[in-house]
This record gives structure tokens, sequence and C-alpha cells, in this order.
């Protein structure tokens, strides 16, 4: 089991022995994951100049985060090959989206690290635990580093860190007061905000369109008492997708979809529906659902994600059955 660490003492081993580093995303990796870890690769740098720093993104990148890369680059590391001192994992949630590099970690004799704001779940995979659950980013996290370490960042790596904090804080809107300060210091660092939320507006792609009509298309709505529950499927971008149902207007949306010989579930809820009613998305359906079924994921009060060997039409209605038991009987609607 991991051991909650003091920040303080990161990287957990003497700079001086550290040559080769490896910081490695959840799969898919989605803008506070990469720029979160950008960030964490110029702090590592600053406290040991002679170590080697590789970002790992198991199964790519979002197209955002694409975009992203090539405005704060580094080097990636190919595959999982090579072995290294320090591995940091951040923003993973569940150990499962380390991919390949879940295996390289426990095979390792290296130094593993866990970076998150996500619950952690237990396990004996990583040996220190850097996890704070108010933070609404593993940016926030990492902010907190820099100050426990007497590091400031660079102007790049602070408007990293800053984008990275609005991408998962809805613009800061749903940020904390942990996190409202630690965008000010990274202003002061020299961040920019108009900068910032320019380059998180990106066009849209294509196919993110194109799912968003089709699961416009395909919604069947639910009532739970007052709550509006709406549902959809398509074959990609179901987070984007339930995300759109809730700007539609329902109070909590899930997206279904098979992919790659597995279903994916997204779920979205409004911030009203979590202080009304205490569910919490990624705790209380997400993870129980992926462990009823085979499968992994996780999320946050208002936004997670499972993924699961189970058909897509049973993995809907068991998800639809947990959140009757959260919610009270579900009524759909002609």
């Amino acid at each position: 089991m991991a051991l909650e660490a003091k920040p303080e003492e990161f990287p957990f081993l003497e700079p001086s022995v550290l040559r080769k580093a490896a910081v490695v995303c959840h799969r898919n990796a989605d803008a506070d994951a990469y720029l979160s870890a950008y960030a964490l690769s110029t702090l590592i740098g600053a406290l040991a100049p002679g170590c080697e720093v590789h970002i790992a993104t198991p199964g790519g990148m979002t197209t955002l985060t694409q975009k992203l890369s090539a405005k704060f680059p580094h080097r990636i590391a190919e595959g999982s090959g090579g072995d290294y001192d320090l591995y940091v994992a951040v923003d993973v949630g569940d150990e499962e989206l380390l991919n390949e590099w879940k295996e390289k970690f426990r095979a390792s004799p290296g130094v593993k690290v866990l970076v998150d704001h996500h619950p952690h779940r237990g396990g004996d995979l990583y040996g220190h635990a850097i996890v704070e659950e108010a933070a609404t980013s593993a940016a926030e996290v990492v902010c907190g580093l820099f100050e426990r370490k007497g590091v400031t960042p660079d102007p790049q790596t602070a408007q990293a860190l800053l984008e990275a904090m609005l991408f998962d804080s809805s613009h800061l809107a749903i940020a904390g007061p942990s996190g409202l300060r630690a965008a000010v210091k990274l202003i002061d660092a020299g961040a920019d905000l108009a900068l910032a939320r320019r380059e998180l507006r990106s066009e849209p792609d294509y196919g993110e369109v194109l799912a968003k009509l089709k699961g416009a298309q395909r919604i069947t709505i639910f009532r739970a008492g007052t709550w509006v529950v709406a549902t959809s499927h398509v074959g990609s971008f179901q987070a984007h997708v339930a995300r759109s149902l809730i700007y539609l207007g329902a109070d909590l949306g899930l997206v279904g979809g098979e992919s790659d010989g597995e279903t994916r579930v997204s779920l979205r809820a409004t911030q009203r529906l979590h202080e009304a009613t205490g569910v919490k998305l990624g705790s209380q359906v997400a993870e129980e659902m992926a462990k009823r079924l085979g499968g992994h994921g996780g999320g946050h009060a208002t936004a997670a994600s499972f993924s699961t060997p189970t058909a897509e039409e049973d993995t809907v209605q068991a998800t639809l059955k947990r959140l009757e038991e959260l919610l009270g009987e579900l009524k759909k609607l002609d």
C-alpha cells in the first residue's frame, strides 16, 4: 500500500543519485495530466540538474493535449522500455490507466510516487503518495510541491500549470480557496490568464462535433423525482457528449459506447445535484460499476468514467439501476 508522504520529501531519494526519471500520465492524457507532468519534469530538473526526465503518455493524448504539447514540448518516452531511478504517476486516478507502464512500475526497483487529486484506492504499486482530494486539478497539487520545495516555477512552467488548472476546474469556476490562491501565485510568477483562456479554446474536432450531434439524436430522458437524467450512446467522445447533455439542461448525463473491445461510460452531473443529494459519481458510481463489471474507473463528484468488458447495453442498464439506488426510481419520459 502506498504511504501517504510528506510533499517536502519529494522526490524521496537523494537528488545527487537521480539520473533518469519518468513522469507517467493516464492513458489518452488530457491537458491537466500532460501539463502537470511537464511542470513536474521542470521541478525534478531543478532539484536534480543532472537528471534526464521523460514524460510518458500511454495510449497517446487528446486532441487538445496534442495542441498544447506543441507549445510545451518535452521528451516523450518511447513505449515502456528502459529503466528509471524515479517513476512519478500523475493524475492517474486508477492504476489500470497506466496501461503497459503498470507492470514497468511493479517490476522496477526504482522509487515510485503517486501525485494526484483523485482518491487513492490502495494497493502496493507506489511507495509514496501525495494525494490532495480537495484539489480540483493535479496541477494544483504540483503547485503545492513547487512551494514546499522552495522552487519558483519559471514563466513557461507557470503558464503550463495555470492552463492545466483552468482545464480541470472549469476555468476556476469550481476551484476552492487553495486553487484560487495557487492561480494568483502562478500569475505572479509570470503566467498570463487571458492567454491561458485563449489556449484552451480550440476549434472543435469534426469527430467531436459529429459525436455530439449523434448523441443529441439518441437521447433518452428519465426523471428521478425532480432530477432529469439523460442518456445517450456514441462510439467515441463519450465525455464530450456527456458534458453536452448537462449544457442542454440535464442534471445528470450518462453516455456509453463500445470501442476496442470494451464499453466506455462517461458520467457528468451538475454541482447542484451533487450538493443536494451528496451523490459522488466517481466513488459511488464509476468505481462501483467497474468493480461489479470487472473493469476500472473513477473520477470526481460531478465527473467520472469507467471501462468494462461487459456489453454496452448491459453496462448502461446496470448503471441506471445503480443511479436508482442513489436517486430514486427512474421514470422514462416519452
